[in-house]
C-alpha cells in the first residue's frame, strides 16, 4: 500500500447517484405531490436542481410559481409518496456499492447525503447495508447542504477521524466541491461506467 493510501482512515460515500439510482423515485415523489397542486415539475427542472437538501431544492423546483403549500409541506407529502415507492420499486445499486463489502472493517465508514434520513435508512435496511456505516449523515443535520462542506465535516466529526485523511466517494459537481472544500480528498465515480448495476442483497 502506498503512502497516500495508507494514510487514509475513513471513507465517505454519497448515497444517491453513487451507491444507489433512486433519483427517478424522488423526481415521481416530487411530480406528483406537485401535480396536486397543479404544478408541474419537468425532468429538466427536478435533475437541475438536485444537490442541496430539500429546504434549498424546493424553490428551485418552483422556479417562483405561487403555490399554497410550504416547501416544509411539500417535502412531507413527499416523504410519504417516496416511502411507498421505496417499499414497492426495485433499488438499482450501483457498481461503487460493492466497495462496502471489500472495504468492511478495514476503514472508519460513513454516508454523507442530502437526502432525508427516514428515506436513506428505508432503503439501507432493505439492501441491508446499515452494518456498513459506522455513521451516517442526512441532510436535516446540517444548515447547508452541498458544495457547502458541512455534511462531509459533520461525518468526519462522528467517525472521530481529521478531514485530510477521508477520502469521499462523489458523482456530482456539488459533491465534488464540498467534500474538496472540507479538505478531503474525493474519488468522483462518474469516472466509471454511470449504467452499470450489480444485484441487491436479498
Amino acid at each position: 500500500m502506498n503512502r497516500a493510501a495508507s494514510s487514509i482512515q475513513a471513507l465517505i460515500f454519497d448515497f444517491d447517484g453513487t451507491l444507489v439510482d433512486t433519483m427517478p423515485l424522488h423526481f415521481e415523489a416530487y411530480r406528483r405531490v406537485l401535480a396536486e397542486v397543479d404544478i408541474e415539475l419537468s425532468a429538466a427542472d427536478f435533475y437541475g436542481s438536485i444537490g442541496g437538501n430539500a429546504r434549498e431544492t424546493i424553490p428551485k423546483f418552483l422556479r417562483g410559481r405561487p403555490c399554497r403549500l410550504s416547501s416544509e409541506e411539500i417535502h412531507a407529502r413527499k416523504k410519504a409518496v417516496v416511502s411507498e415507492l421505496f417499499q414497492t420499486r426495485p433499488i438499482p445499486v450501483l457498481e461503487t456499492a460493492q466497495l462496502l463489502e471489500l472495504f468492511a472493517g478495514r476503514f472508519k465508514t460513513a454516508l454523507a447525503s442530502s437526502g432525508s434520513r427516514a428515506g436513506i435508512e428505508q432503503v439501507l435496511r432493505r439492501l441491508g447495508w446499515m452494518e456498513y456505516f459506522d455513521a451516517i449523515v442526512a441532510g436535516e443535520d446540517v444548515s447547508q447542504g452541498k458544495p457547502a462542506p458541512d455534511l462531509f465535516l459533520l461525518a468526519a466529526r462522528k467517525l472521530s477521524v481529521e478531514p485530510h485523511a477521508c477520502l469521499v466517494f462523489e458523482d456530482t459537481e456539488a459533491g465534488v466541491a464540498g467534500a474538496r472544500h472540507a479538505g478531503m480528498r474525493v474519488f468522483d465515480v462518474r469516472a466509471t461506467t454511470p449504467s452499470s448495476r450489480v444485484p441487491q442483497r436479498q
